[in-house]
């Protein structure tokens, strides 16, 4: 399995760690949306329900984060492209609901 992978899948288990360590996981995460398309069928599927987690608990990512970073002035710092969604966990904590793979809303 990639290593950029296995690192993010361990990364969205553990939302109470430092905020500083979100931040490296968030980088992490716009270095595999780079290789995403070479990654195998199963390396995606794991990817698709890590950023499952990342969004559900997108709160608690925030909170943690909220205390080092703010996301607003990274993501214009960083030029982030609204593609990259993992940027914007303080807009997705705002939704009343996100998509969930099987199309239905699932509520934050």
């Amino acid at each position: 399995m990639n290593e950029l992978l296995k690192s993010y899948l361990v990364d969205v288990d553990y939302p109470e760690v430092s905020g500083i360590e979100h931040l490296q996981m968030l980088k992490t995460r716009s270095e595999l949306a780079t290789i995403t398309d070479s990654l195998s069928a199963s390396e995606q599927r794991a990817l698709a329900s890590a950023d499952q987690k990342l969004a559900m608990q997108a709160d608690k990512f925030l909170a943690e984060l909220s205390r080092f970073v703010d996301l607003a002035q990274e993501r214009q710092r960083r030029q982030t492209s609204p593609d990259e969604w993992w940027w914007y966990l303080d807009i997705l904590v705002r939704a009343p609901a996100v998509p969930a793979s099987t199309g239905e809303l699932v509520a934050l």
